[in-house]
Order: structure tokens, then C-alpha cells, then sequence
């Protein structure tokens, strides 16, 4: 842990910050910085997430402070009493916003309610009292106004993370998961009494919800590298018990640290912004492309059922599902690939056909050759036609061959398309003409 004032200051310079300690302090309101808002100050990161804690009367509290700042405030939940206030920047020099939870005591004290907390990195607290001394304050001055019950300053120190105690995990299993999460984020180690405690309770991860368990993975797999900690939760029987049926190999870790050690393989660099772009997309609420195609590369032929115990949106399981069908549809195209099938794989694929690309480089041993001319077909072949769109539309069937509407006309119409992507017909007047014989075979 480098802590220098630098960051405390920064932090308590912002005017919100300044405008909030005045308001507690007027109304004898004893406030305190608390939780991962304390961890990163301590380890010098930015954070527009911060978190307080209160005695009594958090929600009112928040509301009021809302109300002298033209800020918005949301309750959030009734126990503990929190609320949420979040004040938007009119500088572009200042963050987009500011979010401040405000979170009432779960127990009859600060102490007792860090003690509560999930990690102990994470059960610190500072109180608020004057934000001018902080930014006065030497580095030894800080760190003695830090409230450390559990010992969270040394883990920070020595890179550890370790449970409070045994009773935090079992009044929140999820934490399980949560505590590789961090380990992923912060590239620190599990304790062994950690470690331990991951082992005795895991089976109790089988009643938590879905959801929860979802966002804590989805996290670890956000991360740019997640396969070490993915296999350290393999080793201790987590992601079985967050999966039962997921049976992990060395084969899918393999393909997961080769995706995350080169998302982008060296033959496909000339379409690096079409990609990454691509892979920012959310497909579902804070669950991008990228994240779907580590989860599917781990899990492979499980995704469906992981999909429904999870409880992914219908959206991320049908890309997962379709990363999997259409690899292995190019895996078994790929020795005899001609080039017609290459333009019915690339409409077949229209939105993922990118996903099924990376995801088959980094899954099986595939001819980069070959993946760079399926891209290069779709940019200099596929996506020209799309541009240009239907050279014929059922107006002018109706119009031209004085048909009615019906199947008729949407049986001329995908077949004019599937001409016109094959490059048999590249004008109107040739797909009027493929019309008028098409009638003619099949009046």
C-alpha cells in the first residue's frame, strides 16, 4: 500500500464533498467515510462511488443534503435505512456525476457495524469532521484517524484478503464469490483461513440467488484478467457449486487465457477498432460481449444450463448459445469452405458472426488464412450489399408482374437476395429479369 496525501486531497477538495461535511456538522450529524470508499483512498484510486455512514436517520439525512444541492435523491433500501444522492456536474472538468450511498448503522455502533462488512479491507472507516485537516495532514496523520477494527490497513498493506469473521459469510454466502472478485480487481491472494472458510461453506451458495451469484461472476469475468482466479474458485469447488453442472477442463482454461492474453489474434489487427467495439457492446445490463464470450469459452456446451441458473437475460443466452452452434458449424465448414458458404455463414451470423470468429480462434486450432478472408468478405463484399439494399422490393412485383400480396412475394424476394449476395445478379434490371423466369419455372 503507497498511501500519500495526494489522493485525500484531491478527494476532499471536491466542493460536495466541503458542502456535505458543513450540512453534518450544522445539524451535529457525526458522518464517516466508510467501506471501499476508504480502501481506495488508501491505495491512491479513484472512485466516483462513495459511501458514508450515519447513527440514525440516513434516509432523512440524505434527502435534506439533496435538497441544498439540487441533487437527486433515491432511497434504496429499508434495512439498514439507505439512500442514494447523486449530483451531476455542470463542469466538464468534473467527473460526469457524483454517486454517495448513505447507509444507517447495522449495529448499535461504527465498530460493531464494520465488523459486519464483508471483507476487511473493507471495514474501515474515517470520520468526517473537518475536511481541511486532511489536506494538512502527513501521511502518519491520515492513516492514525483511519477506524480499523479488523486489520483491514495491514491486508491492504501486505495484499491479503481475509473475511472479518466466520459469521459474515454465513449470513451472506455471495460473499464467496465476492472475495475472488476482489482478488481478481486488486491482484491480491486469498488467505488460507479464507480459503477454508470458502471450502466449509460453499454448498451454501446452492440457495442464493441466481442474480447475485451472476453479478459477482460476470464482475470477475469483466476484468481483463480472469482465468487465474477462475481456476483458483475451480480448485476450491466454487464454481461447481455456483454451476452443478458445469464440469471445468484444462482445455477450456487454456482457451480463456489465450482470449484474454490476445482477444484480438495478430491476422485479424486490421479490424482492431470494428472489434473492440464490438466486444464494448452490452448485450444485457452491464454485461458486454467480451465478459459472454470469456463465460462461454470456460463453459462451453454448459452455457444453456448456466444460462438458466443464473437467470442471464433471453439476449445473453441465445449469443452465448449461438457462440457455441456457430463455431462449431465453421470448425466443420472450414476443410471444404467455399466461398458461398462463407456469405451464408456471414448473413446466417448477421449481428455475432464477429463473437463466433474470436471465439472459434481462441477454442480450437483454426487457419487464420481463413478467418481473415471470412472479415475481409464481410467489409469488402457483405457489407456493400447491405448498404446498397434490395434491388427489387414487393411494390415493384405487384407492380411490374401484377401479383398479389401473399407468400408468393416473399419466397421472389429471398431468392432475388440470395442471388444477389451470392453475385449472380448486381442490378435491378437483372433481378427483374430472374423474376420473370422464376414465374415462369413456377407460375
Amino acid at each position: 500500500m503507497n498511501t500519500t496525501t495526494q489522493p485525500f486531497q484531491e478527494f476532499f477538495d471536491n466542493p460536495i464533498l466541503r458542502a456535505l461535511t458543513t450540512f453534518a456538522r450544522e445539524r451535529g450529524v457525526q458522518l464517516y467515510l466508510v467501506g471501499g470508499s476508504v480502501r481506495d483512498l488508501l491505495l491512491g484510486r479513484q472512485t466516483t462511488d462513495i459511501d458514508f455512514t450515519l447513527a440514525s436517520n440516513a434516509i432523512r439525512f440524505a434527502k435534506a443534503f439533496a435538497a441544498t444541492t439540487r441533487a437527486t435523491a433515491i432511497a434504496l433500501e429499508e434495512n439498514p435505512p439507505t439512500a442514494r444522492v447523486i449530483v451531476k456536474s455542470d463542469s466538464t472538468s468534473q467527473p460526469p456525476q457524483l454517486s454517495m450511498d448513505f447507509a444507517q448503522f447495522r449495529a448499535t455502533s461504527l465498530t460493531d457495524d464494520l465488523r459486519l462488512r464483508d471483507l476487511t479491507i473493507n471495514a474501515m472507516a474515517i470520520a468526517l469532521e473537518n475536511v481541511g485537516t486532511f489536506t494538512r495532514m502527513t501521511r502518519q496523520q491520515i492513516l492514525c484517524r483511519v477506524i480499523d477494527p479488523c486489520g483491514g490497513m495491514k491486508d491492504l498493506k501486505t495484499g491479503m484478503l481475509r473475511f472479518p469473521s466466520e459469521r459474515v459469510v454465513i449470513a451472506d454466502p455471495v460473499r464467496l464469490l465476492r472475495i475472488y472478485r476482489f482478488a481478481a480487481q486488486l491482484d491480491f491472494e486469498l488467505s488460507q483461513e479464507a480459503i477454508d472458510l470458502v471450502t466449509t461453506y460453499r454448498s451454501m451458495l446452492s440457495d442464493v440467488a441466481g442474480e447475485r451469484c451472476r453479478d459477482e461472476l460476470m464482475k470477475i469475468f469483466h476484468l481483463k484478467k480472469a482465468h487465474p482466479y477462475l481456476q483458483q474458485m475451480e480448485a476450491s469447488g466454487l464454481l461447481t457449486q455456483v454451476v452443478p453442472s458445469c464440469r471445468e477442463t484444462p482445455r477450456t482454461l487454456t482457451a480463456l487465457k489465450s482470449f484474454e492474453e490476445n482477444p484480438i489474434p495478430p491476422f485479424l489487427q486490421t479490424y482492431r477498432e470494428e472489434i473492440e467495439h464490438y466486444l464494448r457492446e452490452e448485450v444485457s445490463v452491464e454485461t458486454d460481449r467480451r465478459s459472454l464470450i470469456k463465460l462461454s469459452l470456460l463453459f462451453g456446451d454448459n452455457v444453456a444450463d448456466i444460462g438458466k441458473r443464473l437467470r442471464f437475460s433471453r439476449k445473453a443466452g441465445q449469443f452465448m448459445e449461438c457462440l457455441i452452434s456457430g463455431s462449431q458449424t465453421l470448425k466443420n465448414m472450414i476443410p471444404q469452405l467455399t466461398q458461398k458458404q462463407i456469405n451464408h455463414f456471414l448473413r446466417n451470423h448477421a449481428s455475432d458472426w464477429w463473437g463466433i470468429l474470436l471465439y472459434a480462434a481462441a477454442m480450437y486450432p483454426m487457419d487464420s488464412a481463413v478467418l481473415k478472408q471470412i472479415a475481409d468478405t464481410y467489409y469488402e463484399y457483405i457489407l456493400p450489399i447491405r448498404k446498397q439494399g434490395r434491388l427489387i422490393t414487393g411494390d415493384d412485383l405487384i407492380q411490374e408482374f401484377h401479383l398479389k400480396e401473399g407468400t408468393q412475394i416473399g419466397a421472389l424476394l429471398k431468392e432475388i437476395e440470395d442471388r444477389q449476395f451470392d453475385g449472380e445478379i448486381r442490378t435491378r434490371a437483372e433481378a427483374l429479369a430472374a423474376v420473370a423466369v422464376l414465374i415462369q419455372k413456377h407460375p
